[in-house]
């Protein structure tokens, strides 16, 4: 509990400090609350040249996503410390699903309420561990599994193994219904093996929470997993950079030892989820 506590925190903590610019570009009028001092100060341990700028970016272009797309039901997985309930417009009618440790929800759930934070859409806590029986929780929790889902994986895979990440994003394909959609990022592999990053993974595998998983070919991770690709972005390119990313032009995706992050939107592939099922 304490190392997915303690991301959570971090992450909060990120938004908090882009929440504060004069120019920012999301506001997240809570954060700064929920992230508590442990928060900002594992921020402070962890923030290299361009994390914060990909949390920021990660944050806006989901948040945009979301905005946009029209779904009835939203699943967060692994959601955290996150504040879309109380700080997004929904649509009249909208479900959030928010999956996580029940420890972590309840805590969010009394310093929101603290805060006087209301929710904007029916928002539901599911207490549930992502290596067990989550799809069960959810459909206790009304999820309509015939219904197109919008799922989201937002700073979550690159914390799995990848069996656990590949395995993960398998039964969410198995369980989604046509029409539905997965958003959220990967890290690259030379993330986990760039000089760039040594000092920074240190800090994480100390503290209980290291970087397990990434990988170059995100398309290729996908597909695998039961999903199509049909947008990719790299912070600092077109529709990822909003201003924030620090290197302009951004580094080519062919460029090898620099940590690399990419932002994916996929559709449920029925061919690659049959192959996964028919391999179970």
């Amino acid at each position: 509990m304490h190392s997915v506590a303690a991301t959570a925190r971090w992450t909060a903590a990120a938004r908090a400090k882009e929440s504060r610019r004069e120019d920012a570009i999301f506001t997240d009028p809570y954060a700064e609350r929920l992230a508590g001092r442990e928060g900002a100060t594992l921020f402070a341990r962890y923030d290299n040249p361009g994390v914060g700028e990909f949390i920021a970016i990660r944050t806006r272009y989901l948040d945009d996503l979301i905005r946009r797309g029209g779904f009835g039901q939203v699943v967060l997985l692994a959601a955290g410390m996150d504040t879309r309930s109380v700080r997004l417009p929904w649509p009249p009618g909208t479900v959030l699903y928010e999956v996580d440790q029940p420890d972590l929800l309840e805590e969010k759930d009394k310093r929101l309420a603290d805060l006087g934070a209301r929710h904007a859409c029916d928002r539901r806590a599911v207490g549930a561990d992502l290596t067990g029986d989550w799809p069960a929780a959810l459909r206790a929790a009304g999820w309509d599994p015939s219904a197109p889902t919008l799922w989201v994986a937002e700073g979550l895979l690159f914390y799995l193994p990848e069996p656990a990440a590949r395995l993960l994003l398998e039964r969410v394909a198995q369980a989604a219904a046509p029409g539905s959609v997965l958003a959220g990022d990967l890290l690259s592999h030379q993330s986990m093996i760039s000089e760039f990053s040594k000092e920074g993974l240190r800090r994480l595998t100390e503290d209980g929470c290291p970087w397990l998983f990434g990988t170059d070919e995100p398309e290729e991770f996908l597909s695998g997993c039961g999903w199509r690709v049909t947008e990719l972005r790299m912070p600092g390119e077109e529709g990822a950079s909003y201003g924030r990313w620090p290197w302009n032009p951004p580094l080519p995706r062919e460029a090898r030892g620099f940590p690399q992050n990419f932002l994916f939107v996929a559709a449920r592939d029925f061919v690659a989820r049959d192959f996964v099922a028919a391999g179970d």
